[in-house]
C-alpha cells in the first residue's frame, strides 16, 4: 500500500510550532527571543510550500526580524492585520477574524482573538490544525467578575464556532500565571470539539505545566491526547 506521510511537528518556542505535511511546511508564531530559541531546520522547507502565520502583533508570537529573513524561499506570509510589515513585499496576506481564506490549496480559517489577532484552523494535506494564537480564556484572579465574565463569553462563543470541526493537532495556551485558571481554555475545548492531540503552549517554559495537567483532575477524561514537552526544538512524530 501506499506510504502514510508521518506529521512532524516541532516545538519550537513559547507558542511556535512548524507542522511539516507531505506538501506543505506551516510555521506558527514563531519567537526566537533576540536568536536564543532558533529551532527551525530550514532543510525542511526544501521543496516544500512554506507558510507562515502570526496570530498577533505581540512580541512573543511575531518575531520580525527572523520570519521576513526566509522572503526568497517559497514562502507565504500570513499576517493577522495588526502586524505591521514591510509593505512591499508581495507573498504576504493579511487576515481577519472570523473568514476565510484559501492560499495555494491551504484553506484557512480564523477566529477572532480575546486578546489581539487571530486564531487559525489550517487545512492542508487532509490534517486540521488549530493554533489559538492569545485566544484563551484569560481568567485573572485578580480582576473584576465583569471583565473576567466578558472573558468567559468570549472565549466560549468563538469555540462554539468550531464544535463540528473535527481537528488533528491543536495548539492551545496554559499560561501559568492565570494560576488554578491556567487550564480553562484547553478544558473548554476538549470538552466541546473533537481534538486527536494537543499541544500546552504559551506557558513561558515552565515545562512542569504537563505534570500539573496530568495531575489535574478535570482532565481524566482526554489526558491521553495532550502531548508532553519538555525542550525546545522538540520533534513529535504523529
Amino acid at each position: 500500500g501506499a506510504l502514510i506521510f508521518m506529521t512532524k511537528v516541532t516545538y519550537l518556542h513559547h507558542s511556535g510550532f512548524m507542522v511539516e505535511t507531505e506538501k506543505n511546511c506551516l510555521v506558527f508564531d514563531y519567537y526566537t527571543d533576540g536568536g536564543k530559541f532558533d529551532n527551525i531546520d530550514l532543510s525542511a522547507f526544501n521543496g516544500k510550500n512554506v507558510f507562515v502565520f502570526v496570530s498577533h502583533f505581540h512580541q512573543d508570537h511575531y518575531d520580525r526580524n527572523v520570519i521576513f529573513k526566509w522572503k526568497d524561499m517559497n514562502v507565504r506570509y500570513i499576517l493577522s492585520k495588526d502586524c505591521m510589515y514591510d509593505k512591499s513585499l508581495e507573498n504576504v496576506t493579511v487576515v481577519n477574524a472570523n473568514k476565510g481564506y484559501i492560499i495555494d490549496g491551504v484553506a484557512i480559517e480564523t477566529l477572532k482573538s480575546t486578546d489581539e489577532g487571530v486564531a487559525y484552523i489550517v487545512h492542508s494535506d487532509g490534517i486540521t490544525i488549530y493554533h489559538a494564537g492569545d485566544l484563551n480564556w484569560w481568567h485573572w484572579n485578580g480582576e473584576s467578575d465583569a471583565f473576567n465574565n466578558m472573558i468567559k463569553k468570549q472565549y466560549t462563543s468563538e469555540i462554539s464556532k468550531i464544535k463540528g470541526v473535527s481537528i488533528d493537532i491543536g495548539f492551545v495556551p496554559v499560561d501559568p500565571r492565570l494560576e488554578d485558571k491556567y487550564i480553562l481554555a484547553i478544558d473548554y475545548l476538549m470538552q466541546n470539539v473533537d481534538i486527536k492531540h494537543v499541544f500546552p503552549m504559551h506557558f513561558w517554559q515552565d515545562y512542569a505545566i504537563y505534570n500539573k495537567l496530568m495531575g489535574d483532575p478535570r482532565t481524566k477524561e482526554y489526558r491521553e491526547r495532550i502531548e508532553k514537552i519538555t525542550k525546545p526544538g522538540q520533534v513529535f512524530k504523529l
